[in-house]
């Protein structure tokens, strides 16, 4: 990293979601500068359904600081099935957990 400049931190989550089973992907946080309260996000996923199925994922957004070690984050997540969704969520690095909601968007 160049000093004074910002980064990128990746995190890698799985767990479940409503209505998508087995849920496994990394996000990613952009900061421009040392220290920043907030940036943009990417998101790469993949579900695994109770059917069998897979669905692909990818997401942008932003995060900010919600506290210690606690980021909401914003998106607009894409998937393979054509549907879109806005995410709203927290990502807490404690137990590394991301809880929220997804509403699709028509």
């Amino acid at each position: 990293m160049i000093p004074g400049a910002g980064g990128v931190t990746h995190v890698n989550l799985d767990g479940t979601a409503t209505g998508f089973g087995t849920v496994i992907g990394t996000l990613s946080f952009f900061a421009d500068a040392p220290g920043a309260q907030n940036g943009r996000t990417s998101w790469v996923g993949s579900a695994y359904l109770d059917s069998g199925d897979e669905i692909f994922g990818v997401s942008e957004g932003f995060w900010e600081r919600k506290g210690k070690h606690k980021w909401r984050v914003r998106g607009l997540l894409r998937v393979s099935t054509g549907a879109t969704y806005l995410s709203d969520g927290v990502v807490s690095l404690d137990g590394c957990t991301d809880k929220g909601t997804l509403s699709e968007w028509e």
